[in-house]
């Protein structure tokens, strides 16, 4: 299986007499997950501009200073694209009337394309039995353990010793 890509051009082209900055992404997937999103998850929203306009989340793409004011403004306004599955694997072009636009879109662009690679996991772990053992870490769970098991121990002695002695 090869691991999921997002390809992205950017380009300078003429549009509607016009020399336009644009930018086009499209996800390339290993063929039998690509199977997969088509069959069940192309309506699945990887972007939506209602999501992300109040606030961007803590582990996304770090937001570049000189991008901050253009990414804002794009993303209040209703020309601002959605993505979802099936857009991402066809491919998305957006232009802009800036070159900061066409930069923010890309930006965007690469968020959708990690909760893409999100999903393609969630996918991979379907039709499997999995087990969370909680978020603690595994050295504190170990000690928690050991320390249920010497109370136990103690407990069965002192009963046993109880018992006995009736």
């Amino acid at each position: 299986m090869t691991a999921p890509k997002l390809l992205i051009r950017k380009r300078m082209l003429h549009i509607q007499g016009r020399v336009r900055p644009c930018c086009f992404v499209q996800a390339v997937v290993d063929p039998a997950l690509q199977a997969v999103l088509e069959k069940y998850f192309l309506g699945e929203a990887l972007f939506r501009r209602a999501a992300y306009s109040q606030s961007w989340p803590e582990g996304a793409v770090k937001i570049p200073p000189s991008l901050a004011p253009a990414l804002s403004a794009l993303l209040k306004n209703d020309a601002c694209p959605e993505i979802t599955v099936k857009t991402m694997l066809a491919g998305q072009m957006q232009q802009g009337a800036t070159v900061w636009e066409m930069l923010s879109f890309e930006l965007i662009a690469k968020v959708a394309f990690d909760n893409l690679v999100q999903l393609l996991v969630t996918i991979s772990e379907l039709d499997r039995d999995m087990f969370y053992a909680g978020a603690s870490p595994a050295v504190e769970m170990a000690e928690m353990a050991a320390d249920l098991d010497a109370e136990a121990s103690a407990d069965i002695v002192a009963l046993g010793a109880t018992a006995f002695a009736a």
